[in-house]
């Protein structure tokens, strides 16, 4: 039997999806900056109240559960991909998480397929 054997992620990167995968939308909102900005579906979230409404929104909607099975650094941050279950069509997917970081802070999410 393999076990499998954590892949290195930036410690903001890890907090956003232990919170999201707890579907804790004060929790994940936290991890991001004041003025951080999300993309998904679309859809553009900007500050912390938006990131919330949206987390929120999204856990109750999918139920997904996004376990990552990679990291690249880049000089803004990481590119994470997971692969994501839940109640979506397709499930389960491989997405990209394409993450911006100030220091403790994530400062922009992209999530694309």
């Amino acid at each position: 039997m393999t076990i499998p054997m954590p892949i290195p992620i930036p410690t903001p990167v890890a907090d956003y999806f232990l919170h999201a995968n707890a579907r804790d939308a004060d929790a994940g909102a936290a991890c991001f900056s004041q003025d951080a900005e999300v993309r998904d579906e679309g859809h553009v979230y900007r500050g912390r109240d938006a990131i919330h409404a949206w987390k929120r929104t999204t856990s109750a909607r999918y139920g997904a559960i996004a376990h990552p099975v990679s990291c690249e650094m880049t000089p803004p941050g990481c590119i994470v991909q997971a692969e994501v279950t839940g109640n979506f069509p397709g499930s389960p997917a491989r997405i990209v998480f394409d993450f911006s970081l100030d220091g403790p802070a994530i400062t922009a999410l992209a999530i694309r397929a």
